[in-house]
């Protein structure tokens, strides 16, 4: 299993432009083969801030993921707004058991 967890820092207000954009990445990348948790979450202290937390079941669905029509939609709708900040970082990781 592959994971990406991190963030992405917007200038105030930013997030609103894309936030239509952000619903439908999410939406339809969970509908794709391979994507095992795929979600967007504002941050309680910092709303510009976004937490971003995926699990892939192959570095071949990641590349699909990005190759992928939402995925450049979605790119080309962050290209209108002001990053402030981001940290993506790829894990790879075993299963060990279900803890709840």
């Amino acid at each position: 299993m592959f994971l990406i967890e991190g963030w992405i820092k917007l200038a105030s207000g930013e997030f609103d432009k894309v936030a239509d954009q952000a619903r439908a990445m999410v939406t339809a990348t969970n509908e794709e083969d391979g994507c095992i948790h795929y979600s967007f979450s504002r941050d309680i202290a910092d709303p510009d801030l976004i937490r971003i937390s995926e699990r892939w079941t192959s570095e071949s669905a990641m590349a699909a993921h990005m190759a992928s029509a939402h995925m450049a939609a979605f790119n080309q709708a962050m290209g209108s707004v002001k990053l402030e900040g981001a940290d993506l970082r790829l894990y790879s990781a075993e299963e060990l058991r279900k803890l709840m």
